[in-house]
């Protein structure tokens, strides 16, 4: 039988029959299984596909744990992208606000400087209307 078959077992262990092919070999091995090692090869095929999925067990799914963890963390990481912004926000209205008040500081400074030099020239006019009174008094 090996020698009908020699060419399709050395397939066979390279893996690169069909499934038609491994058919044949294998209804050979029912047939006439005359080699130790084959029989012994087919026998422990057999009882794998006997086995069957019976012995694997699957992990409990009565609830998602991964998928709740993942959600979680979507949750966290929105959470402190929208409380950062907040954050940074803040501050800028903060720093804008403190830039305004200092220019607004600036502006009460200048114009304090402008009308302290206004009263002078108020004083220097009282000076001159004495010139204006006596001109006036020439005239009349």
């Amino acid at each position: 039988m090996e020698n009908k078959h020699k060419d399709l077992w050395e397939k066979y262990w390279k893996g690169e029959t069909s499934v038609a092919e491994e058919k044949k070999l294998f209804q050979a091995l029912e047939e006439e299984p005359e080699d130790g090692a084959l029989k012994a090869f087919y026998s422990g095929i057999q009882s794998i596909r006997e086995e069957g999925p019976n012995g694997i067990h699957l992990p409990l799914r009565s609830f998602p744990w991964q998928k709740m963890a993942a959600v979680m963390l979507v949750f966290l990481t929105v959470a402190t992208c929208w409380w950062g912004f907040r954050t940074y926000e803040e501050q800028q209205e903060a720093q804008a606000y403190r830039q305004v008040v200092e220019a607004m500081g600036k502006i009460q400074i200048n114009l304090k400087k402008g009308t302290s030099h206004l009263e002078s020239m108020e004083k220097i006019k009282y000076l001159n209307s004495g010139a204006n009174w006596y001109e006036n008094d020439k005239n009349n």
